[in-house]
C-alpha cells in the first residue's frame, strides 16, 4: 500500500517499463481517440441523415442506404460501450491484476461483454467490406472488365469473412486473447486478407475514375469534372482512409507495438467513417452511379463532329474560342441530364 509521504510508493507494483507503456496507450487509445472517431461518425450519420431528408426522403434506394449506415453506427456503438465497460473493468475494478490493466483486457476476452463487442467490430467491418464491393461493382458496371475485376475481391472478401468468423471463435476461447499464439496466425490472417482486399478495391476504383476523370476534362474542363472525380472525391469513392488505416494498424500488429491500441481502437470507427463519407456523396448526388458515365456517354454522342463543326462557325462569329463554345454548351446538356435522371 502506498505511503502518503513517500511518492515513489505510489507507481504500479510489479509492472515494467513495457507494461506502463502498454497500459498508457491501450487506456489512450480506448477512451480519448476512440471517443474522438465515434464522435465524427455520429456527425456524418447526422450530416447524412439530414442530406437524405432533404434530397432523397422519397426514394427508397436512398432509404435503404440510410437503414445500413444506421445498422452500421448501431455496432459502433455497441463497440464503444463494451470498451468502456473493459476499460472500467481493467483499469478501475481489476487494475492490480498481475501485468497491469492492458494484460486483464486480455484475461477477460472470452467473457460476455468483450464478446459482443468483439463481434460488433467485426460487423462493422463486414458491412464496410460490403459496401466497398458494391461501390466497385457500381464504378465497373459498363466496362467490358467488370467480371474478373469483381470476381477476385469477391473471392477475397468471402475468403476474409470466413477468417473473420474463425479469428473470432479462436480469440474468445477460454485463456486466449486476439493477441494470444493460436489466435494471432488467424487474425494475420485475416487482416492480410482484409487489407489486400481494400488495397485491390481501392487501386481499381481509382484507375476507374482517373480515366473517367480524363473523360470528363476533355468534354466538360477541370471545373465540372472535379465534382465527380478530383482527388479527394477519388479517394473518398475509394474508401481510401480505411485502407490506409488498416495497413498502419496491420504493421503494428504484427510487430506488437502498443500504439497498435491507438489504430486498433479507432479502426472500428474509421471502417464506419469511410462507407458514410461514401454515401453522404451519394445523397449530395456527387458519387459515382449507374447515370455519372450513361450521361458522359450521351454528351460524346451530342458533340460529336456535326456539332463541333457547328460550334466552330458560331464561335468565329461570336469571337469566342470553339472550346469554350463547346463547353457551354455541353455543360447544358449535363444540367438536363441531371434534372431527367434526379430522383423525385
Amino acid at each position: 500500500m502506498g505511503d502518503i509521504s513517500d511518492p515513489t510508493s505510489w507507481a504500479p507494483v510489479n509492472e515494467s517499463s513495457w507494461d506502463l507503456l502498454n497500459d498508457s496507450v491501450n487506456l489512450i487509445g480506448s477512451t480519448t481517440i476512440c471517443g474522438v472517431s465515434y464522435g465524427v461518425a455520429l456527425t456524418l450519420l447526422l450530416v447524412c441523415a439530414i442530406t437524405f431528408r432533404r434530397n432523397l426522403r422519397n426514394s427508397r434506394a436512398g432509404l435503404y442506404q440510410m437503414l445500413y449506415i444506421s445498422f452500421m453506427f448501431i455496432l459502433g456503438t455497441i463497440y464503444i460501450a463494451s470498451n468502456a465497460r473493459t476499460m472500467e473493468l481493467s483499469y478501475v475494478l481489476n487494475r492490480n491484476y498481475p501485468g497491469g490493466p492492458a494484460q486483464y483486457s486480455y484475461y477477460i476476452y472470452s467473457q460476455p461483454i468483450t464478446i459482443v463487442g468483439l463481434v460488433a467490430f467485426f460487423g462493422a467491418n463486414w458491412m464496410s467490406d460490403a459496401l466497398l464491393l458494391w461501390r466497385l461493382f457500381i464504378i465497373y458496371a459498363s466496362s467490358p472488365y467488370r467480371l474478373p475485376v469483381i470476381v477476385f475481391p469477391s473471392l477475397l472478401f468471402l475468403a476474409s469473412l470466413s477468417m473473420s468468423i474463425i479469428t473470432i471463435v479462436t480469440s474468445t476461447q477460454p485463456n486466449s486473447s486476439f493477441w494470444a499464439t493460436n489466435a494471432v496466425q488467424f487474425a494475420l490472417a485475416y487482416y492480410s486478407l482484409t487489407v489486400s482486399f481494400t488495397i485491390i478495391s481501392t487501386v481499381l476504383m481509382l484507375v476507374q475514375l482517373f480515366i473517367f476523370r480524363r473523360r470528363f476534362m476533355e468534354y466538360l474542363g477541370e471545373e465540372y469534372a472535379d465534382r465527380y472525380t478530383s482527388i479527394g472525391a477519388m479517394l473518398i469513392e475509394s474508401s481510401a482512409l480505411y485502407t490506409v488505416w488498416s495497413i498502419i494498424f496491420l504493421g503494428l500488429y504484427i510487430v506488437n507495438h502498443p500504439v497498435q491500441y491507438v489504430f486498433l481502437a479507432s479502426l472500428a470507427e474509421v471502417q464506419i467513417i469511410s462507407p458514410l463519407l461514401i454515401i453522404l456523396r451519394v445523397f449530395q448526388r456527387k458519387a459515382w452511379d449507374s447515370s455519372t458515365e450513361a450521361t458522359l456517354t450521351s454528351l460524346q454522342v451530342r458533340t460529336g463532329t456535326q456539332n463541333r463543326s457547328m460550334f466552330q462557325r458560331s464561335s468565329l462569329e461570336a469571337g469566342v474560342s470553339t472550346s469554350e463554345s463547346m463547353k457551354s454548351s455541353t455543360l447544358r446538356v449535363v444540367k438536363q441530364e441531371e434534372s431527367f435522371t434526379a430522383p423525385p
